[in-house]
């Protein structure tokens, strides 16, 4: 299935060749599928926002894209390979990081293990601890490199988990809701710490934020066991439509006659 744009009506601009690739991918934990049909790419360079209703199978679409989950129908190739191959491209931020307070882990602690295939024999190399101060400094913590991980603030540890991620010298960054667990104040420090990285590298973030959509997105993904493209600014009538239980139905119905899928559609 064609992913959709809402457009003008003028032809698409040319794109990058794609680094993601889904096409027809199916998966479901048990007979009910969770994702269906799922067909989209991402091309290099692009900052691609991926929305939808809680259940819809955002976090799915993550896990087969780290390689954690295989699809059960269709493909998904990632720079050309599988998932499982390309890991070592992919960088990735979860929402948080559960740890023990008390533990005495610093900030560069925590980076470091963005370099652990790289450990040789219970030691990192030079080059290691460079890559990881130069990705804090990426995030505007390099004053904090040697401060208890537990000391720091929401928005601090979520740049230290963004740091860690860039420490491993992604070509791909996924980020699972990262303004979820940080207080507003620090929000818009952390929106320009995103805004920078996307200058350097490919983005695909699962956020509710509308805010940091307008700042960060080229473009949003709507996944609810299937998925739509859209172009950015959404409009209000489409969020209702995308958030709504009673009008995601008639968005999907709507989306698909659109890319010319018709099989839902109650034409006379």
């Amino acid at each position: 299935m064609e992913t959709c744009r809402e457009t003008d009506g003028n032809p698409p601009p040319a794109q990058d060749a794609a680094i993601v690739e889904a096409s027809n991918l199916s998966f479901g934990y048990t007979r009910q599928l969770v994702l269906e049909d799922v067909s989209f790419s991402i091309p290099e360079g692009e900052s691609l926002c991926m929305i939808g209703p809680n259940g819809g199978g955002k976090s799915t679409l993550l896990k087969l894209l780290l390689g954690l989950l295989e699809p059960g129908k269709g493909s998904l190739s990632l720079f050309g390979s599988s998932p499982e191959n390309t890991r070592s491209k992919v960088g990735y931020v979860p929402q948080a990081m559960r740890f023990d307070p008390l533990f005495p882990i610093t900030a560069l602690d925590i980076v470091l293990m963005g370099r652990l295939e790289r450990l040789r024999w219970g030691r990192f190399k030079k080059s290691c601890h460079e890559a990881a101060e130069k990705a804090l400094g990426q995030v505007g913590l390099q004053d904090l490199a040697h401060r208890p991980f537990s000391d720091l603030s929401g928005g601090q540890r979520q740049r230290v988990l963004i740091a860690r991620a860039l420490a491993s010298e992604p070509q791909l960054l996924l980020l699972d809701e990262p303004t979820a667990n940080i207080d507003l104040s620090v929000e818009e420090k952390f929106i320009e710490t995103l805004a920078e990285l996307k200058k350097s590298m490919t983005i695909l973030m699962v956020t509710h934020d509308l805010d940091l959509i307008s700042e960060i997105g080229d473009s949003v993904l709507c996944v609810n066991h299937r998925v739509h493209r859209h172009s950015l600014p959404l409009s209000g009538e489409t969020i209702k439509e995308i958030y709504s239980g009673v009008r995601r139905l008639e968005h999907d119905r709507k989306t698909r006659h659109l890319q010319g899928d018709h099989s839902v559609c109650q034409h006379e």
